[in-house]
């Protein structure tokens, strides 16, 4: 049973037999088994045992005992104890969402669902027992129409999701909630400097964010260096000693010592032996 709290916009409707439309009541339960339309630029916040939702703009739903068929549309879903598990039914899809946390539906043209979890952690599944997935803080992922499976995740930027969501930003939110989610587009951004040295750049696509590195000058210049210093050091590292002996290779025989010189130096006499020339050339009287 969904409780309804609060309307953003114009009220939500449901068409009962012959198209007649009956507006929702704030404070009233959504009726079982019948399809809500929430026009544009609406919603409406609901409350079930340990659960909060809200539905966004232009999103057509059925509540039934089993699951929430969502037909088209957003859903947001604040999941409040561990054990709560929900099955949401999509055109071609069925997604089974269990944990603790907060986290986003978004029907697809495709069939499929789109899923984003924004607090806490979110364990997905797709109908299929083996096919599971476990969703932190800004991971979103892609459920396959025709049950054809879970794609791979995909960061997003929290802070341009919380900024432009309207199932986030267009309703009126608790202090405790605004803090929470303060707190991870903080700890996202951080996270990110941290270990990529860098920070949350633009979004320039719906499910993706840029990654500008912050690296200084002189980090640049330490790491030329330290690139230039391994290239030097595996030089030397391939560099091989020969085996022989350089001047056997440029004499091409075993070198060998000459005994010449040593004998010369031995026979050599030394030089106060010798006559001196003044001597030699005297005159006879």
């Amino acid at each position: 049973m969904h409780l309804l709290l609060s309307q953003v916009g114009d009220s939500a409707f449901t068409v009962r037999e012959k198209g007649i439309t009956e507006p929702v009541q704030k404070s009233s339960f959504l009726t079982i088994d019948s399809r809500i339309t929430v026009p544009a630029r609406s919603g409406l916040e609901t409350m079930s045992a340990g659960y909060q939702f809200r539905f966004g703009s232009d999103t057509r739903f059925t509540i039934t005992k089993e699951s929430i068929h969502m037909h088209e549309g957003s859903l947001m879903i604040q999941s409040r104890k561990i054990g709560n598990k929900v099955s949401i039914q999509g055109p071609e899809a069925l997604l089974v969402i269990s944990g603790s946390g907060t986290c986003m539906v978004e029907v697809e043209t495709n069939g499929g669902l789109k899923i984003l979890c924004v607090l806490g952690r979110i364990i997905i599944g797709s109908g299929v027992a083996s096919d599971t997935s476990e969703l932190l803080a800004g991971e979103l992922v892609f459920l396959k129409p025709g049950n054809s499976g879970l794609a791979d995740k995909i960061n997003v930027n929290l802070a341009k999701v919380v900024e432009s969501s309207f199932l986030l930003s267009g309703f009126q939110n608790s202090s405790s909630f605004s803090r929470s989610l303060s707190t991870v587009v903080r700890a996202q951004q951080e996270s990110i400097g941290k270990t990529y040295n860098a920070e949350v750049g633009d979004a320039k696509e719906a499910n993706t964010f840029e990654i500008v590195t912050t690296v200084q000058e002189e980090d640049a210049d330490l790491e030329t260096d330290n690139l230039a210093r391994e290239s030097t050091t595996k030089k030397r590292a391939s560099y091989q000693v020969p085996k022989s002996d350089p001047l056997e290779e440029l004499l091409g025989r075993t070198p060998t010592r000459s005994n010449s010189l040593l004998l010369k130096s031995e026979n050599s006499t030394s030089s106060e032996s010798r006559p001196l020339p003044g001597t030699l050339l005297r005159f006879k009287n």
